[in-house]
C-alpha cells in the first residue's frame, strides 16, 4: 500500500477512490450512432419473421467493413462484431444486477433477450446468456399451463399456450442455426447442446399437443411418431454438426438421449411388444432407417470414431432381437467390411467398429 509522509513524520494513507461500476449503462459503450445502427440491423437480421434456420459466418475484417446477407445467410465481420457484443453484455448485465423498474421491466426483458442473440453468436458457451433464455420459455410455460382465478381456481389460457408454441420453435431454429453454422467452435458447444437437450426434455410434449389438430387427447402411438419424426430431424442436425466439427461427442451424446427417449416407448419385456404391435413396428422401422443414414454418414466419414461409437449404441438397442433387428444389424458389418476390402482402407476407427461385433455377438458372415 502506498503511504506519504507529512512534516511532523507521521505516516498519512492516500485518500481513498471512489468505487467504479463494473456494469456501464449501455448507451455510452456505444456512442457513435453508426455503431448503435449496426446493432439494432444485426438484431433484425438475428430474429428474423417469420423465424427460420440461419447460416452464420463471422467475417475477417479485411473482406468486408458491413455485414454480408442474403435469403437465410449472415456474414459479419468481426470489426462490427466485437463492439456489438460488449453492447449486448453491458446490456444483459445491466438487466441481471439491476432492480427491475415496474415501468421498465417489459422493455428491459425484450432488450435482454435480444441482447442474448449477440452475445452467444459472439461466444457459444456464455452460461448466463442461456440461463436467461431458459427462464423466459419455463415462465412463459407456467404462464400457458395455468392460470390463477379470483376464487383460487386455475384453467388453462388458450392464448398464453399459444404464444408458448412459438417460443419454443423459435428457440429450436435459433440453437440449431448456431450449431450448424460455420462458426468457431459453436458446433462443438457443450452448453449449447445441454441447453437444446433441456428444451427437448421439457417442452417435446407441448410441441406434440400442439400438433394435434383434432384436439383429441394424445395417446401413446400418436406421441410416439410424433416423436420418431423429431429424432430423425435431430439427426440430421447431429450429423451436419459433426461435419463441422469432428469428433463431436457433445453432438453425438445429444442423439443418443433422443434415441433413449424414444426407445421408453417400448415395453420393458420383448413379450410383451406384440401386445403393442403397432408402436413396435413403427419405431422398428425407423430404428432400421436410422441406422442405415448412420452408417452412410460413417462411410464418408470413416476416421470419425465418435461417429462409429454412436453406431454401435444404435445397433445395441433392443429392436435387434425385433424381426428383421439382426439381419439389419449384420448388413452394415458386411457392407462395413466391402468398404474397406474395396478401398484396402486402414483406419483405427473402421478397425475398433468391426471389433465390436463381437461386443454385440453378431455374425458379420452368416
Amino acid at each position: 500500500m502506498n503511504t506519504t509522509t507529512s512534516r511532523e513524520g507521521m505516516f498519512v494513507l492516500p485518500a481513498r477512490k471512489e468505487r467504479v461500476s463494473t456494469h456501464p449503462s449501455p448507451s455510452i459503450l456505444m456512442s457513435s450512432s453508426s455503431d448503435i445502427t449496426t446493432y439494432t440491423h444485426l438484431i433484425s437480421l438475428l430474429s428474423p419473421q417469420p423465424p427460420t434456420i440461419l447460416e452464420i459466418e463471422i467475417l475477417p475484417s479485411s473482406i468486408s467493413q458491413s455485414i454480408l446477407y442474403t435469403d437465410h445467410c449472415i456474414g459479419i465481420p468481426k470489426s462490427l462484431l466485437v463492439p456489438c457484443f460488449l453492447r449486448a453484455r453491458s446490456i444483459l448485465s445491466f438487466h441481471l444486477t439491476t432492480a427491475p423498474d415496474p415501468n421498465r421491466l417489459i422493455a428491459t426483458q425484450k432488450e435482454a433477450l435480444d441482447a442474448t442473440l449477440v452475445i452467444l453468436l459472439f461466444d457459444g458457451g456464455h452460461i448466463s446468456a442461456l440461463n436467461l433464455r431458459k427462464r423466459s420459455l419455463w415462465a412463459l410455460r407456467i404462464a400457458a399451463l395455468a392460470v390463477h382465478l379470483d376464487d383460487g381456481r386455475t384453467r388453462v389460457e388458450v392464448s398464453k399456450r399459444q404464444e408458448l408454441i412459438p417460443a419454443i420453435l423459435r428457440e429450436f431454429l435459433w440453437v440449431e442455426s448456431l450449431i450448424t453454422s460455420p462458426l468457431y467452435k459453436h458446433a462443438k458447444s457443450p452448453t449449447l447442446w445441454a441447453h437444446r437437450w433441456w428444451i427437448v426434455k421439457w417442452f417435446w410434449r407441448d410441441v406434440a399437443g400442439a400438433m394435434i389438430q383434432s384436439g383429441e387427447p394424445v395417446d401413446e402411438q400418436v406421441e410416439a411418431g410424433i416423436l420418431i419424426g423429431f429424432v430423425e430431424k435431430e439427426l440430421q442436425i447431429v450429423m451436419k454438426a459433426g461435419e463441422r466439427h469432428s469428433g463431436n461427442y457433445h453432438a453425438w451424446n445429444h442423439a443418443r438421449e433422443m434415441v433413449r427417449l424414444v426407445m421408453l416407448f417400448l415395453p420393458t419385456r420383448t413379450e410383451e411388444w406384440y401386445e403393442n404391435k403397432t408402436v413396435t413396428k413403427e419405431i422398428g422401422e425407423a430404428w432400421r432407417s436410422w441406422i442405415g443414414a448412420l452408417h452412410r454418414w460413417c462411410l464418408g466419414h470413416p476416421r470419425d470414431i465418435s461417429g462409429w461409437s454412436f453406431l454401435v449404441f444404435l445397433m445395441d438397442q433392443p429392436m435387434r432381437h425385433a424381426e428383421h433387428g439382426k439381419d439389419a444389424v449384420r448388413d452394415v458389418f458386411q457392407n462395413t467390411e466391402n468398404f474397406v476390402k474395396r478401398f484396402e482402407w486402414q483406419g483405427r476407427s473402421v478397425d475398433w467398429f468391426l471389433g465390436s461385433a463381437n461386443y454385440l455377438r453378431i455374425d458379420s458372415h452368416g
